[in-house]
């Protein structure tokens, strides 16, 4: 066999080099931003869930007069209560890994309320934080990192 054509066979190390280095640069760029994405989606998604607690929590509100109790008397929070085994976790119950746990803390004799989303799981360190919504609608942060102020880490997070 002639030289020429025993060097056509392959690839030298310094490509293979060259190519590894290429991959890992590109990967650099782009696993910070898919992880960003995948995080926007559980927040989009605990939004989503907090929603549906509210409308929940409004209807129970027009049948009950009172956020924290049910007609019957029993404390709709309480373990196994309506509220824990509905709108215990985001995702809800039954639909995967629990990404925030959410908690009803009924306000004013259950005139009024607050529901509170606590990072858990692979969400523990997301910059935006716990949410935090109240029967008025006011929606907030708390514990986040990476913004200057709350207002600032409430606008981002909350749209």
């Amino acid at each position: 066999m002639s030289a020429a054509r025993k060097r056509a066979g392959g690839f030298t190390l310094i490509e293979v080099m060259i190519t590894v280095v290429i991959i890992a640069i590109l990967s650099a760029i782009a696993y910070p931003s898919y992880r960003e994405q995948i995080a926007k989606g559980k927040r989009a998604q605990v939004k989503a869930s907090l929603s549906q607690a509210q409308q929940w929590l409004e209807r129970h509100y027009s049948e009950n007069y009172s956020y924290a109790k049910a007609a019957n008397g029993t404390d709709v929070n309480q373990d196994g209560g309506a509220f824990k085994t509905q709108f215990g976790t985001s995702p809800l119950p039954g639909e995967g890994a629990a990404n925030y746990n959410i908690a009803l803390t009924p306000t004013g004799k259950g005139t009024g309320y607050t529901l509170k989303a606590t990072r858990t799981g692979s969400m523990n360190g997301d910059r935006c934080g716990d949410y935090v919504v109240t029967s008025t609608g006011r929606k907030s942060v708390e514990n986040y990192t990476g913004f200057n102020a709350a207002l600032a880490a409430a606008s981002e997070c909350w749209n």
